[in-house]
């Protein structure tokens, strides 16, 4: 299958920081590493590739995010055949038309819908507005979504099964991950490496809506084998974040959640989260029994299975392979 994948249009040429759209590059790896060289980016996610961020000495620093977790998923970059690309399109060349990022580019769109290839639109902004005026062209997929409609279907963020961790930390050390959401002052962690261990050395992470509801953030948690305890989950609109196993999450957030009572609201929650009760739970906790990592584990042996189970969920559903598979199957 021929597939043309059109990219949301960067600058390569300027050192400045790149507002990536996780949602477009991941389903493009998908999509590479089930085709391959048939799939053609254009102009192409030259960030992905880390031949490509060597040859321009990109500072990946200015990456959104550091590029932690997309950065570096693709090699090749001038092995892809990009040349006469808007005579392919008339020319019916492509089975497979996919704009990663239709409210960031619409290139060539008037050759797109003239040709008889199938058309695929992806919406991966944090708003729950579609742009209606596609849909009669092609299949919209959108990753917010509040209601599923004629031609209209949900998509979530997915991870390259190269980053999932290939084992769990059997012992991890702290109860919370270090990195708390929203407190800047935890963002310390400087390279990709570090950043995964912390959430491996984790048994459970804070997590939950920011912008949008999908967060690369769930997914980092859970592919190094952490437990997200994830706040006001039950309000996510049934039709978002459809990939991630939200009912368990719900579970094991009412399971689990009173083991925040032990820190202190201030460097847990941000402003919006906190409340004179959990001060209160604070304040008793200090007259209740204390755990570690190690008194949890012994007292809680259900926890290794929910991290397992997690872990097995996540190398069977998350992966971008497999997002990429549901795509196609529309």
């Amino acid at each position: 299958m021929k597939i043309l994948f059109i990219t949301p249009l960067i600058n390569s040429d300027k050192d400045y920081t790149i507002n990536a759209d996780y949602l477009s590059d991941f389903t493009l790896h998908g999509l590479r590493e089930l085709y391959g060289s048939d799939v053609i980016d254009y102009p192409g996610a030259w960030y992905l590739y880390k031949d490509e961020l060597v040859a321009k000495k990109y500072n990946s620093n200015l990456l959104w995010g550091k590029g932690f977790t997309y950065k570096d998923i693709l090699n090749d970059f001038n092995k892809i055949d990009r040349s006469d690309i808007q005579n392919k399109i008339k020319k019916n060349y492509f089975d497979l038309i996919i704009y990663g990022s239709i409210q960031r580019s619409k290139l060539y769109f008037e050759e797109a819908i003239n040709s008889k290839s199938k058309i695929i639109f992806i919406d991966g902004e944090d708003h729950s507005y579609i742009q209606y005026e596609f849909c009669k062209y092609g299949k919209y997929f959108k990753r917010e979504l509040l209601n599923i409609e004629k031609n209209i279907f949900p998509i979530s963020f997915s991870i390259p099964k190269v980053k999932i961790t290939k084992n769990l930390e059997l012992k991890p050390n702290n109860i919370l991950a270090p990195l708390i959401p929203g407190k800047i002052k935890t963002y310390i962690y400087n390279n990709e490496n570090e950043y995964y261990n912390m959430y491996k050395d984790s048994i459970f992470a804070i997590t939950y809506k920011k912008a949008g509801w999908d967060c690369l953030r769930h997914y980092e948690i859970l592919m190094n084998g952490c437990i997200p305890l994830f706040f006001n989950l039950s309000e996510c609109p049934i039709n978002t974040m459809m990939d991630l196993p939200k009912k368990l999450l719900l579970e094991i957030n009412l399971k689990f959640s009173w083991i925040l009572n032990q820190f202190n609201p201030l460097k847990i929650y941000k402003k919006k989260f906190i409340t004179m009760e959990k001060f209160y739970f604070y304040l008793i906790s200090f007259f209740k029994k204390k755990y570690n990592n190690k008194i949890l584990i012994d007292q809680f042996p259900e926890i290794d299975e929910i991290r397992m189970q997690l872990y097995d969920y996540t190398k069977n559903n998350l992966t971008t392979e497999i997002a990429a598979k549901k795509i196609l199957e529309k």
